[in-house]
């Protein structure tokens, strides 16, 4: 295995493992009712924060491992550099399929307007739709990312 696909491999357990982890107790918050309350944004922000250390610290740290092992000496190539290309461009079409998609959704809840509204803001405070929001939108960025991540690994298997 390259180190390439060892760092690839690395993100996406990381990526999976850190805001698997997020998205659960952002479920669990939601769950328990937190979305009523004046203390959700602080909390998740507070989770948010420590997820972007974890997956620094962790990426970080498993990368150096990696490049301490040994690994074959090879330099990338046009056929590597064309499939990182590929991926990217494919994770860049999930992610304005994913935020048109989350655009429209929030265009239609204003079009419908206040029958919509007025029932949601009775278990949601402004602030913490808002934060809800935010979520979605990065919920988006790692979704995108992961496909990257994969997608890069798959085509490189296949110029293999």
């Amino acid at each position: 295995m390259t180190l390439r696909q060892r760092h690839l491999w690395i993100a996406i357990v990381t990526t999976l493992g850190v805001w698997g982890l997020y998205g659960w107790r952002l479920v669990e918050h939601i769950r328990l009712g937190d979305l009523a309350r004046s203390g959700f944004a602080g909390k998740m922000g507070g989770l948010f924060l420590l997820g972007l250390v974890l997956i620094v610290v962790t990426e970080g740290v498993l990368t150096l491992i990696a490049r301490l092992l040994p690994h074959p000496d090879t330099r990338e190539g046009a056929a590597e550099r064309k499939a990182t290309l590929q991926a990217s461009h494919i994770s860049l079409m999930a992610l304005i399929g994913l935020i048109t998609l989350t655009a429209a959704v929030l265009f239609v809840l204003g079009w419908i307007g206040q029958p919509v509204l007025s029932r949601l803001l009775t278990a949601v405070t402004p602030a913490n739709l808002l934060v809800l929001i935010a979520n979605g939108l990065m919920g988006c960025i790692v979704v995108s990312e992961l496909i990257r991540f994969y997608m890069t690994l798959a085509l490189l298997r296949a110029r293999r």
